[in-house]
């Protein structure tokens, strides 16, 4: 069965703005009711907050419930953070080519957790480098220093995750999987 996940992962806050951001988008999302002001042990392994009264309105089927899970709960992420998805599939903007990362894949992940933000990965198709924190697609993966956990949500609206990252007030990525 296995446990799904959607994490909204800032990519472009700092390390020291990060904490105060976390706060100020869960009380945004307390205040519109979205999520449990206190924590539980409704995500996997760290802390969450369940499910407000109000959540359905953020799904892309409002129909839905994520109250149904034990393990439905929104978990804050602080800190530098490769956040992954093991559907992995990623689209160069220079070619269009879509591809599962291969080699040195990790070794730009590694490099890009043990600090440098400027690290690169080709194109296996043209060899066209992009930032890895840019590379996008379908499933791309997140690097940031705050993500926001969705634990056994149904899907997010687009328009949910356009307000999440205004309140943000940087670029986004949506990171979904599941364990």
């Amino acid at each position: 069965m296995g446990d799904y996940f959607q994490t909204i992962v800032d990519a472009d806050v700092s390390e020291d703005q990060a904490p105060q951001l976390a706060e100020r988008v869960r009380e945004w999302l307390v205040s519109r009711l979205i999520i449990e002001p206190e924590l539980s042990d409704s995500a996997l392994s760290e802390p969450g907050h369940r499910p407000g009264p109000a959540h359905t309105t953020v799904l892309e089927n409002p129909s839905s419930n994520a109250g149904d899970a034990e393990t439905n709960g929104v978990q804050f992420q602080v800190g530098r953070t490769v956040f992954w998805t093991n559907f992995e599939d990623l689209t160069c903007r220079a070619c269009g080519h879509r591809f599962e990362p291969g080699e040195g894949w990790s070794d730009a992940v590694d490099a890009w957790y043990e600090g440098d933000d400027t690290v690169t990965f080709p194109c296996p198709k043209c060899g066209q480098p992009e930032r890895l924190v840019d590379w996008g697609g379908e499933f791309p993966w997140g690097f940031g220093n705050l993500g926001l956990t969705f634990w056994n949500w149904p899907p997010l609206s687009a328009s949910f995750v356009r307000e999440v990252t205004k309140v943000l007030g940087h670029r986004s990525v949506l990171v979904r999987g599941k364990l």
